[in-house]
């Protein structure tokens, strides 16, 4: 059965196993996969519209919002950013992808959704941060450049496994096909 204390505490968990595994990756010549990105990318993408929370009526789901938010605040930490930095990127990207993808059905998650998304906003990131005047150390092009490599990787490994990963702990249905 589906709760919201099993959406939270797989939202924590992933964000906390993914921040880790963001900090533990080498980077590519001076860009790290997104991992947190992604994951922020995922739950917008695949939070359904509504959920039923009394009998008042429906709510709309925001769980995308604070994990864009968390992840936001957990690249600022891991990195040394200024507060405000990343969680500023990454919930208008968020919402700009939610609007954009979003149609009347519920999208369904693919590793060349994840490659296409995560290759297109990993760049932009880095241009964000670029011109935040945050990230020293190398070229800002180059990074700007090697950043869609490691993402297009990280968004497809995630958008592939993460469903298999919900659909285990029991937050998304079996789909018969």
């Amino acid at each position: 059965m589906k709760t919201d204390h099993v959406q939270i505490v797989f939202l924590a968990i992933g964000l906390i196993l993914l921040a880790a595994l963001q900090d533990m990756v080498p980077p590519f010549c001076g860009a790290k996969p997104p991992f947190l990105l992604v994951f922020a990318l995922y739950v917008a993408l695949t939070a359904s519209g509504r959920t039923q929370r009394s009998r008042k009526g429906a709510r709309p789901v925001t769980r995308w919002i604070w994990t864009a938010c968390a992840a936001g605040y957990l690249v600022e930490a891991l990195s040394g950013l200024p507060l405000g930095c990343c969680i500023g990127f990454m919930l208008p990207v968020c919402a700009i992808v939610r609007f954009l993808l979003r149609t009347g059905e519920e999208v369904q998650s693919s590793a060349s959704l994840g490659l296409v998304v995560a290759a297109v906003f990993a760049p932009l990131q880095e241009a964000w941060l670029s011109a935040w005047g945050t990230y020293g150390g190398g070229s800002a092009f180059v990074r700007f450049v090697a950043s869609a490599l490691p993402a297009a990787v990280a968004g497809a490994i995630l958008f592939s496994i993460l469903p298999k990963i919900e659909r285990f702990a029991g937050l998304r249905e079996e789909v018969e096909g």
